[in-house]
């Protein structure tokens, strides 16, 4: 084998892996944006504008010729599959936010590795190693950890972590469609079709809650802390981090994608605490290392 093919082939591997880290760290400081814009905006209406301004953005990268995004000969199927999932994972990730804080939020993803390798396992037929199967459940202890210690500070309400739950439910079908439909879609075209789904959906929903009042809508944009979560929210969160994470869905096998969504866990919590002042304690830290294990182990050699 000569060099050329050896780098490419280091390319390969590493590439997918780096981008889906990337991506799940920008999504991990997502809950701290998305609770800064509550502050001044309901969930649908932060999901809403969100969603619309990044849908906004990659039409002009498409009109720009920068991006492009065809159906023709493709099955529409999977990929309406995908983006008819992503408005119902938004909504019980937000309303999970809005009950319980960033740090819990982000907690509650570790348990995507748990629940997307026994979706791959069914669906997909893919078989975790004995090594994956025991490892897979640090994470799920380490969260219950720290939710315990959030409960007794009176902080995480009941209906956020149903809705919490709900999401990751959810998320791991979400894994399931993107996987299928990367064998004939882009994650640019991916990524497109989740935008405009979750804009029609979110928009919608907002101007029925306002009863069609846009300057209710339109109100939290006077301020300048919602603008700059809105702006994280938009580009990082939304584009950056989805065309990342859906370019590793379709070069990696769903169960090592699910190990690294708990990355997001470390980078919410510590987030939240950093910057929103959230309570931590030496159980925290207890419960991060058990994730941080978790993912190491279940990942090496996965493919």
């Amino acid at each position: 084998m000569n060099k050329l093919s050896i780098c490419q082939e280091q390319r390969e591997r590493v590439l997918p892996v780096l981008s889906i880290c990337i991506g799940q760290v920008i999504w991990g400081f997502s809950y701290l944006f998305t609770r800064i814009a509550q502050r001044w905006a309901s969930p649908d209406v932060v999901l809403s504008m969100r969603f619309l301004a990044a849908t906004l953005i990659m039409t002009a990268l498409i009109l720009c010729g920068k991006g492009s995004f065809s159906l023709k000969g493709k099955n529409f199927r999977v990929l309406l599959g995908l983006a008819l999932l992503e408005p119902p994972y938004y909504f019980f990730e937000s309303y999970g936010v809005y009950y319980s804080n960033a740090t819990f939020a982000g907690t509650v993803m570790a348990f995507a590795p748990v629940v997307g390798i026994a979706a791959a396992v069914v669906f997909l037929g893919e078989r975790p190693s004995r090594r994956q199967k025991i490892f897979c459940l640090l994470p799920t202890a380490g969260v219950i950890i720290m939710t315990a210690v959030g409960s007794s500070m009176g902080i995480i309400k009941p209906l956020g972590v149903v809705f919490l739950f709900a999401s990751q439910i959810v998320a791991a079908a979400m894994k399931l469609f993107n996987k299928k439909s990367s064998e004939e879609f882009s994650a640019f075209e991916r990524t497109y079709a989740i935008m405009i789904s979750n804009a029609i959906i979110f928009t919608t929903k907002s101007m029925i809650d306002l009863r069609g009042n846009i300057h209710a809508y339109v109100e939290p944009l006077k301020n300048t802390e919602y603008v700059f979560a809105l702006i994280m929210l938009c580009v990082f969160c939304g584009i950056v981090a989805n065309l990342l994470v859906n370019y590793a869905c379709g070069m990696m096998s769903v169960t090592k994608i699910s190990t690294f969504s708990t990355i997001a866990t470390i980078c919410s919590a510590f987030g939240g605490v950093l910057l929103l002042h959230e309570p931590i304690t030496w159980m925290t830290f207890l419960g991060s290392a058990l994730i941080i294990v978790g993912i190491w182990q279940v990942t090496r050699n996965a493919t």
